[in-house]
């Protein structure tokens, strides 16, 4: 999961675009959540990372490093939003 909520991937890359047109991008927020949730999956490496990341981080911290988007960037507090509830 962490690859596919990287900056220029599958949703952050679609959605941070949209966002940066003022286009909305609500529809890709649900599908960014369940990839968040996707957490110790035996086999996967990168679900355990992401576990660790967002138990470890604050939500800011962890939108930073899971995503890779700037603080200031127009999506990231819509997502900051998506990582607090499932850190929740």
């Amino acid at each position: 999961p962490l690859r596919k909520l990287s900056r220029n991937e599958r949703f952050i890359g679609p959605a941070a675009h949209l966002a940066e047109m003022g286009a909305k991008y609500d529809a890709l927020l649900g599908g960014i959540e369940m990839c968040l949730r996707f957490q110790n999956v035996e086999g996967d490496e990168e679900s355990f990372e992401l576990a660790k990341i967002l138990k470890e981080n604050s939500s800011s911290d962890a939108t930073e490093k899971i995503t890779g988007l700037e603080r200031d960037h127009k999506l990231f507090p819509a997502v900051e939003e998506v990582v607090k509830k499932v850190q929740a």
